[in-house]
């Protein structure tokens, strides 16, 4: 009789280990009745956890120091990060409360004035403030034809609105597009600008337009109904409420990433764990293994020959073959093939499961056999959605146990 080591993935620990035993045995048992399933949790033994109660954590995260009121650097960030996700933003509320004004706009509006001051700036002119900092001209110049586009898209040539709050605005807009231009020249790291740089690019420009030297950032007037919304936005809230419950978060979601941390520097204990609970089966054994658990067991039939006790390895939404890609599998650096003694492999993954990989063109064909299922469900959803999904329990009764 054939029995099935069920090896969990990242941030399971008991008893939600058994809760996952119970579904997978459930489903199994309908399609083979005299089928064991023997179990491997490591994730209490061997995975991540704050050993020191998170020590690590600044002093401002623990709920005895966290803030409980709005600081203004708070809220100039959340602002910042408002306008990274839309530039436009501020220039759509201006749009709004010009629409609550009574007065009749001036013959020659701040908008028409507005849109010759920015199509008249030249980037060459700020060249040593942004070179300063990794920016360059071609960026301010692209930022402009942004601020341009949004004059014309959000505001009526017409639109009553206040001459200050528009160069402002128009002043934030540009800083804020000067650094997502050069995010997009540089790699995955982006530019490397803080709120002071932004504050001194918005100072610039203002200068440049005549404005007077003064307090600048999102923090600067935060009486006017035009900054409000922007206090009150995502990131804002988000920090907020972390900042005075960063210790439960992060003891919730340390398991998660510091089980893939952990292991690749103390990795053996997962992998004896799995060879133990291997040992203990009676006869021929199939590996059933989850997310990083996939990993592990990859890394350890790779080491060990275990041929004549385990038939088959299924891997399930596993990045062990991206982890060969990256030549960070502990058992094999890239380029060196499976070795002849590594049982039958199937990998199984839906394409809608971030966390899953192939494995046919990194590790060859006649190595692994990527199997693909669709559960119906989006992103991080679907990768514990194998469970739950009938088709992936007739395939493994009839493809891999029969």
């Amino acid at each position: 009789m054939v029995s099935i080591v069920f090896v969990h993935g990242t941030g399971v620990r008991e008893p939600s280990y058994n809760r996952l035993v119970a579904q997978v045995t459930a489903n199994l048992r309908e399609l083979v009745p005299q089928l064991r399933i023997l179990p491997c949790l490591w994730g209490d033994s061997h995975g991540a956890k704050l050993n020191a109660r998170g020590a690590s954590l600044p002093p401002e995260a623990l709920p005895e120091t966290s803030a409980a009121e709005p600081v203004p650097e708070s809220i100039k960030a959340a602002g910042w990060a408002a306008l990274e996700a839309d530039p436009f933003i501020e220039l759509r509320l201006l749009a709004k409360f010009a629409l609550s004004r009574r007065y009749s706009p001036v013959p020659q509006t701040a908008i028409a004035r507005a849109r010759a001051e920015v199509g008249d700036m030249d980037g060459t002119l700020f060249a040593e403030l942004l070179s300063e900092h990794g920016l360059a001209p071609v960026d301010m110049d692209r930022a402009r034809d942004i601020a341009l586009q949004g004059l014309g898209r959000c505001l009526p040539e017409e639109a009553p609105v206040d001459r200050d709050e528009l160069q402002l605005a128009l002043a934030r807009l540009i800083a804020v597009s000067i650094v997502g231009q050069a995010d997009a020249r540089w790699d995955v790291i982006g530019a490397a600008v803080d709120g002071d740089t932004l504050d001194a690019l918005v100072a610039a420009i203002l200068e440049s337009w005549g404005a007077p030297r003064g307090e600048l950032g999102l923090g600067a007037t935060l009486a006017k109904p035009l900054t409000l919304p922007l206090t009150r936005g995502f990131e804002y809230g988000a920090s907020q409420f972390l900042r005075g419950r960063r210790l439960k978060h992060t003891e919730h979601s340390a398991p998660m990433i510091g089980d893939i941390l952990r292991y690749q520097v103390r990795g053996e204990g997962v992998r004896e764990a799995v060879a133990e609970a291997v040992d203990s089966a009676d006869g021929p054994v199939v590996v059933l293994a989850h997310s990083l658990g996939g990993v592990a067991c990859v890394d350890l039939l790779a080491s060990c020959n275990l041929k004549d006790k385990v038939t088959a390895l299924v891997t399930v939404g596993s990045q062990a073959p991206f982890f060969y890609e990256l030549d960070a599998l502990w058992s094999l650096p890239y380029g060196k093939g499976l070795p002849q003694t590594f049982p039958a492999w199937w990998n199984v993954y839906d394409p809608r499961d971030p966390l899953a990989y192939v494995g046919k063109d990194v590790f060859g064909g006649d190595r692994v056999t990527d199997v693909e299922f669709h559960t119906g469900r989006s992103l991080l959803s679907a990768h514990s959605a194998y469970w739950d999904h009938k088709p992936f329990y007739s395939w493994l009764a009839e493809e891999v146990l029969g």
